[in-house]
């Protein structure tokens, strides 16, 4: 009875567990699970300017993540939300300058 008790607990966290990859934060979209969000399009608009110009703007950097030799950064002013990806120098690439992209998540401000 015991051992029952215990192989159904384990199971029963075993399909959390699965719920997302050990590197995710998120449960993914689409698994059948109560805290699966489902994908809803979103504007990604890309933009034209350096992260230093939207730092220079006001922008301040809320969240920042790693992906691969990236750094995702959130960045806020005003309402506006930019979701930048800053790619650091790497010599063994012939990259010798760091740089960025970003992109729009909303269109509060027009200046960007």
């Amino acid at each position: 009875m015991k051992l029952r008790a215990l192989l159904l607990v384990i199971l029963s966290f075993s399909g959390v567990a699965h719920a997302t990859e050990p590197s995710e934060i998120m449960p993914a979209s689409g698994i059948k699970s109560p805290f699966s969000a489902p994908a809803v399009p979103t504007d990604l608009k890309p933009l034209t300017g350096s992260l230093a110009s939207y730092l220079n703007q006001g922008y301040q950097i809320v969240t920042s993540s790693v992906s691969g030799s990236e750094l995702l950064l959130t960045l806020t002013h005003r309402g506006g939300t930019l979701l930048c990806a800053l790619t650091p120098p790497d010599l063994r690439n012939d990259q010798n300058i760091a740089t960025s992209r970003c992109w729009t998540l909303n269109s509060v401000d027009s200046k960007r």
